[in-house]
């Protein structure tokens, strides 16, 4: 009997042993084939969604995805599957949607619709569908600001960024945005900018503080400034910069406010130019400037140098 049990005994444990290794790898294979799968599906999530520029007559809608994406907004008012709208950068497409193109920022503008009345949309992002979300639109301006839009450009590295939005955010009002365009520019009006409660319009101040935060697959940025009625040029914005152009610096006030109005601008270069002298060969500089504060950079003369010291301290301080 126990050479009948022996006989068997090595073949069994091998078998076993055989069957557990064979479990083994196949699990591993499986979870190995979700993995990549996993790796392999684009994720097509829409991720910030923010609803922008409301007006009585329209709306904004945009998000990020993490792999570039086709998206479009279904929206209505009793029911979000009404009507369909593509992103603003899909203004021709092909029949079935053949000329839909991925992206990784999307922006969607919807236009026509109704004042003081509630919306509800979807965003379908690849086959995912988002959650139904509202909005509302406002009643009609009887008056606008009188405030110059924001301008801007945004760079990647060295680069004009190619695409991206620009959100503008300011205290008790409707956020406003833009699409980033061709050269990295983008335009923010802000003549029919609304309170958040689409009571009225939003009056504006001069030197109110304002935050422009860009998003974009390359990265981020954002930017804290004043308003100003007349000019709201801002300087060239890079990528991970998180500038504050509201603080003058004291110091640069007593350097660069050369007319003493409190104010570094454009007068105070003009105040370098009228100090010049003639702009001929040879003379291109003056040794006695009727305003001694314009010798910027103190070397006795005040030339090329001092007009550049003040180029760029109008560009740092967004004052074109």
């Amino acid at each position: 009997m126990t050479k009948f049990i022996n006989k068997f005994k090595i073949p069994t444990l091998l078998g076993l042993g055989l069957i557990f290794l064979g479990i083994t790898s196949g699990v591993y294979l499986v979870l190995r084939e979700q993995s990549f799968i996993s790796r392999a599906v684009p994720d097509s999530t829409p991720k910030n969604i923010t609803v922008t520029n409301i007006t009585d007559d329209a709306a904004v809608i945009s998000w990020q995805t993490n792999s570039a994406t086709t998206s479009f907004i279904t929206f209505g008012q009793g029911n979000p599957g009404e009507h369909s709208v593509l992103d603003d950068k899909d203004n021709s497409p092909a029949p079935d949607g053949a000329g839909l193109k991925p992206h990784f920022s999307h922006y969607v503008t919807l236009k026509n619709l109704l004042p003081k009345t509630s919306y509800q949309f979807k965003i379908i992002s690849g086959k995912i569908s988002s959650e139904v979300a509202k909005f509302e639109t406002s009643t009609p301006l009887t008056n606008q600001t009188g405030f110059t839009p924001v301008i801007g450009s945004v760079q990647d590295n060295d680069s004009p960024l190619k695409n991206g939005v620009v959100y503008l955010s300011l205290p008790d009002a409707v956020i406003q945005s833009s699409e980033i365009k061709t050269g990295g520019n983008f335009l923010i009006p802000l003549s029919e900018i609304r309170k958040t409660d689409l009571s009225d319009i939003y009056q504006l101040t001069e030197g109110v503080s304002a935050k422009l935060t860009i998003t974009s697959d390359k990265g981020e940025a954002q930017v804290i400034f004043k308003l100003r009625a007349d000019s709201n040029t801002l300087p060239p914005i890079k990528l991970g910069q998180n500038i504050d152009l509201t603080n003058v610096i004291a110091d640069d006030l007593d350097k660069y406010d050369l007319n003493g109005d409190g104010k570094i601008n454009t007068a105070d270069n003009t105040t370098v130019l009228e100090n010049l002298g003639p702009l001929s060969p040879g003379n291109e500089a003056s040794k006695n400037p009727q305003n001694r504060k314009t010798d910027l950079n103190q070397d006795g003369i005040v030339d090329q140098k001092d007009r550049d010291l003040m180029s760029q301290k109008l560009k740092e301080l967004g004052v074109q």
